[in-house]
């Protein structure tokens, strides 16, 4: 006699195929529908436990009348791979001034990097530092297809560009939640290390830190000790739901270092993408100072110090002045300061500062570069 486990679905996301009959209600996990249908019964969506356990990577035995399940994270690690290994391209291109030769040549004067689609009409997200100094630009899909390509945006300061390629029907990633990524999270790295020939290569690891500050970066950073090398720049950070929580971009290297990678996350992709939709480009309130950090902020201390202006052409800032928060955000370095225009600036900038032992809040004025 066949036994059916049904349980409450939690977790996973509802959606009825037309009206509900005898077609019962699809049910998608992390996005995908799975085979079988669930049923309606007192306001409540049922589900077989052994459909959903196995779409989250589960293995589900039976033992009489009960079923075991175990979660595979083998199994779901290379199912996760495998899927979004359709939206990850390697990008490989010529070095500016390196001759006339096209990139699908593949010769030394080559470099390349990677990127995922975003959206199905042929837009591709990258690593800034991947495309900036490059022409003929080829993106290289894991069948090994290629298509011709240009930068579409691009910014540096958020080492962040988009490519467009003449090709539709992609299929874009999709991206986590802001906010979502977790130090302990098990993630998963997808990119083109050292060589073409290694397309769509996989390292796991888990996030290591969330808003890390690195030196000549202007936002923080996802740390993950996920194995990442030359050519995985722009490449995803996914994780166990198949979500893009980063975009690949540094690493730290030498002797006695080890597992210090770094990715962009999610809140800067959104805000740069969101720019680039915009404006064509990244376009910042430029207060008219720069700034100079505590020595517990160079160094990376938790400090309640504020930064401190220099360089100033600001007819509300002096030298000297000390910038403790902006739109009502608390800044303790530059990265903060960064980050709080970043999430808060919507045309206003209200700027707290300390001048001669007296705090000032005031609007000040900006010019948008």
């Amino acid at each position: 006699m066949k036994r059916a486990v049904y349980v409450a679905a939690a977790g996973v996301i509802m959606t009825s195929i037309a009206a509900y009959a005898a077609d019962g209600v699809g049910v998608y996990v992390n996005g995908r529908l799975i085979p079988q249908t669930g049923y309606l019964e007192d306001g409540t969506t049922y589900v077989p436990l052994r459909a959903v356990s196995e779409a989250l990577g589960a293995e589900v035995e039976w033992d009489g009348e009960n079923a075991h399940v175990t979660m595979n994270e083998d199994t779901l690690v290379a199912d996760i791979a495998s899927d979004i290994s359709e939206s990850v391209v390697a990008i490989v291109g010529n070095y500016r001034g390196a001759g006339s030769n096209t990139a699908s040549e593949y010769n030394e004067s080559t470099a390349h990097g990677t990127g995922v689609v975003i959206k199905s009409n042929g837009i591709i997200l990258t690593n800034a530092h991947v495309v900036e100094d490059i022409e003929n630009i080829t993106v290289i899909f894991n069948d090994g297809t290629s298509c011709g390509a240009y930068v579409q945006y691009i910014d540096e300061d958020a080492d962040l560009a988009t490519v467009k390629i003449s090709r539709l029907g992609l299929k874009p990633v999709v991206f986590a939640a802001e906010g979502s990524a977790r130090s302990g999270n098990t993630v998963i790295a997808v990119g083109t290390p050292l060589s073409l020939n290694m397309r769509n290569s996989i390292t796991k690891g888990i996030i290591s830190g969330i808003d890390v500050s690195v030196n000549g970066a202007m936002y923080p950073l996802i740390q993950t000790d996920a194995a990442i090398n030359s050519g995985n720049s722009g490449g995803p950070l996914v994780n166990l739901k198949g979500e893009v929580v980063g975009i690949n971009s540094s690493k730290y290297a030498g002797l006695g270092v080890e597992g210090m990678a770094f990715s962009i996350p999610v809140e800067t992709i959104d805000y740069v993408l969101a720019q680039f939709e915009k404006n064509g480009k990244v376009m910042r309130p430029d207060i008219g100072v720069s700034f100079d950090e505590s020595w517990e902020a160079r160094i990376g201390l938790p400090t309640s110090k504020g930064i401190t202006v220099k360089n100033s052409q600001s007819d509300n800032l002096k030298n000297g002045d000390i910038v403790t928060s902006v739109n009502g955000v608390a800044v303790h370095s530059i990265v903060d300061y960064n980050k709080a225009i970043r999430d808060t600036f919507t045309g206003e900038l209200s700027v707290t500062y300390t001048r001669n032992g007296q705090e000032t809040t005031e609007s000040v004025e900006y010019e948008l570069k």
